[in-house]
């Protein structure tokens, strides 16, 4: 019915044109035009499909759809993410983890870059990233970023966190923050005031702890990527009726990790006596091996000193 429909616009189009011989160039160049508004179309649908399966929990119908839609785009990293994060999900066991996140290059170095010896053994600073191998995904504009902190044997001067544009040395945000005495996560938000991260644009990121602002040698530190998207489908989901346990599994399952633990931490912070979204909270960070960290507090940092 609509490749009826479109032959005969292109019919009724020809007919206003001067009479020349239409070539067979042409009439394929419209075919080719025809076909690939269909497959967009198609690519759409099925992820739109696969999004709203996810949501419900469908994950065997969310997967179908999703490998549908990578027909049409093959190795489209939007469906190849909601592949390997739903294929999780029914492994896992989704009766078991209701969330959970598998990056696409895995592997985690298990402790912080230290220059100095101010720290006990075994004390390192834990980013909460899925990956040391990939950067990050955000949708955020200022995305937020979590480190788990440990007890120390010394006092700490400060907290730093230094965002670059790629691998430029003049930083794009710098902030220098109070030292918060415990164990524990902390969070680090790009203030409004800073320029906001652009779309496929790769950023670099530092976290240190300072022992001493004379010898910063005696830091401990944890680094990384972040990178900001779009993924038009999944906007188009999010604008619809969901919860945010809804949004945390949506973001995870489209491959956005900072949204998915910005959103659950802030739950965490609103409703700490949730039995359901400290569930939520353990699974996804139990899905990318932070396991140490799932029943750490979320303390009251960071606010950039003047």
């Amino acid at each position: 019915m609509k490749y009826r429909f479109w032959a005969s616009y292109l019919l009724a189009a020809l007919a206003f044109l001067p009479f020349e011989p239409v070539s067979t160039t042409q009439v394929l160049a419209t075919e080719s035009v025809y076909q690939l508004a269909q497959a967009k179309s198609a690519y759409t649908q099925y992820m739109l499909l696969g999004y709203n399966e996810t949501k419900r929990r469908n994950y065997r119908k969310a997967l179908l759809n999703f490998q549908q839609a990578e027909r049409l785009r093959p190795g489209d990293r939007y469906a190849t993410a909601a592949i390997r994060n739903v294929t999780s999900y029914i492994q896992r066991g989704s009766s078991r983890n209701r969330i959970a996140f598998v990056p696409g290059r895995p592997g985690r170095v298990r402790s912080a870059g230290t220059r100095g010896s101010c720290f006990q053994t075994g004390q390192d600073i834990i980013p909460l990233t899925p990956t040391d191998k990939e950067a990050q995904r955000t949708t955020a504009k200022r995305p937020t970023f979590f480190f788990y902190v440990p007890q120390t044997s010394t006092t700490i001067q400060a907290l730093e966190f230094v965002l670059r544009d790629g691998d430029s040395i003049d930083p794009l945000y710098k902030g220098t923050f109070k030292p918060v005495g415990q164990n524990g996560i902390v969070s680090v938000n790009v203030p409004a005031d800073q320029p906001s991260l652009e779309i496929g644009k790769e950023y670099n990121w530092t976290f240190s702890m300072i022992c001493d602002p004379s010898n910063r040698d005696k830091d401990s530190y944890v680094e990384g990527t972040i990178v900001r998207s779009q993924d038009e489908n999944l906007s188009l989901q999010l604008n619809q009726p969901n919860t945010d346990l809804d949004r945390a599994v949506l973001f995870a399952t489209a491959g956005f990790w900072e949204d998915a633990l910005r959103t659950l931490a802030n739950l965490r912070s609103q409703r700490p006596n949730d039995p359901e979204v400290q569930k939520y909270w353990e699974d996804l960070l139990n899905s990318v091996d932070i396991k140490e960290v799932v029943n750490k507090p979320l303390l009251p940092c960071c606010t950039a000193q003047k």
